[in-house]
């Protein structure tokens, strides 16, 4: 059978016997951009469980968006949410964007909308502000254009998340938009991927005492928008949840010897966070003791939890222990994913790093994509998937 597997802008293609191929997944297709455009636009005016988006807001308002960076087409989508607020008599709209907007992007990004990156590690009262207490009493920090905006409305990307469970609009005001110490809280506890945990119940608190009460949810194919949900954040929240579950869900019927996994969304760099989100999903696919391939163009410098793997003599025995001490790193959770990994299969790599750290990380550096051809020839049962660091697998079997 011929299968391809895709990772950030490049493919490849090869050939593997039906009665060693396991299973095969790309993700879900996305929509033209005319189409998304249209639904956006339908959706703010009949959106779930709440009044259009323009029943909102009253001229003079000072309406925030809270932006998600990693949704695709940011700019263009938020463009039309400010024109929707610009047609309503809303001339003040800023932006406050979670990472900087992909270059891709930049030339469409509206002249009107001033967009500040947010830096949550700075304590300058200029730009972060005290909340509210939540009902656990915790203090939340958020970035100082978000608390003294009339309207906050954020537009975030649908997925799984480590430490929420699910990620989406809710997450783009907190933890995204909070302060340094709160995100590496968030940090210490992570919930798990598709797992609903302590820190999503309490983003919603947060926005609703924001009163963020109208969220734009955007859920990536694999390559475009796949889907939106727009409206009330309560109902955007369990929609997108479900919505997420439905499109990145892998469920093959068993695992495999080999895992041929492309990471990364086309447009957009790979970093070394993709790479981890990668592995997790490689790792529920693989035989324990098998091969891992994983296609990237995954490029970044290790931080202070990735170099103690680099440091010690072999990373896929000792790596986990070694990580028990470094939860307050800022890539503790990228660490200790690769670890777990390293410690599960084998792995071979595909990137843009140094060849030397990835022998420190107690990979095998491929030189091209058509080394992937030549273990799967080799491998007993095979499986191959693109977009692996959006993917959650459910393995049947198990």
């Amino acid at each position: 059978m011929r299968v391809a597997v895709e990772f950030q802008d490049d493919q490849i293609a090869f050939d593997v016997s039906d009665d060693r191929l396991v299973a095969a997944w790309n993700g879900p297709e996305g929509m033209p951009l005319d189409a998304v455009r249209e639904q956006l636009r339908r959706d703010l005016e009949a959106p779930r469980g709440y009044p259009p988006l323009r029943q909102n807001v009253v001229p003079g308002d000072r309406v925030a968006l809270a932006i998600d960076p990693n949704v695709l087409d940011v700019s263009r989508l938020v463009a039309l949410v400010a024109e929707v607020l610009t047609e309503a008599g809303v001339e003040s709209i800023e932006g406050v964007s979670l990472g900087p907007i992909p270059p891709s992007q930049r030339d469409d990004w509206p002249a009107t909308i001033r967009l500040e990156t947010h830096a949550p590690g700075s304590e300058n009262a200029q730009t972060m502000a005290y909340l509210a207490s939540t009902q656990a009493g915790r203090r939340i920090y958020l970035n100082r254009t978000l608390t003294e905006a009339d309207v906050v409305v954020p537009v975030g990307a649908l997925g799984f998340d480590e430490v929420l469970g699910y990620r989406g609009p809710w997450s783009t005001i907190f933890p995204g938009l909070s302060n340094a110490e709160t995100q590496q809280s968030e940090r210490d506890a992570p919930a798990g991927v598709g797992k609903r945990g302590a820190v999503l119940e309490e983003s919603g608190e947060v926005s609703w005492l924001l009163g963020s009460l109208f969220h734009v949810g955007v859920l990536p194919g694999r390559s475009g928008t796949a889907g939106l949900v727009v409206g009330e954040a309560g109902a955007v929240r369990e929609a997108g949840i479900q919505a997420v579950d439905a499109a990145w869900t892998f469920r093959p019927e068993s695992r495999a010897e080999l895992v041929i996994a492309g990471i990364g969304a086309p447009g957009r760099p790979t970093s070394l966070n993709d790479l981890a989100r990668g592995l997790t999903t490689a790792a529920g696919l693989v035989q324990r003791g098998g091969k891992i391939a994983i296609l990237s163009r995954v490029e970044g410098s290790p931080g202070p939890a990735l170099q103690r793997l680099t440091a010690l003599d072999d990373p896929s025995r000792g790596g986990v222990k070694a990580l028990r001490d470094a939860r307050k790193e800022p890539d503790a959770l990228t660490a200790l994913a690769i670890a777990e990994a390293l410690a599960w299969a084998d792995l071979y790599l595909l990137s843009a790093l140094d060849d030397q750290l990835v022998d420190d990380l107690a990979m095998i550096a491929l030189a091209s994509a058509d080394e992937a051809r030549r273990l799967a020839s080799g491998a007993s049962s095979c499986l191959v998937l693109s977009q692996a660091d959006r993917t959650r697998p459910q393995v049947i079997e198990d």
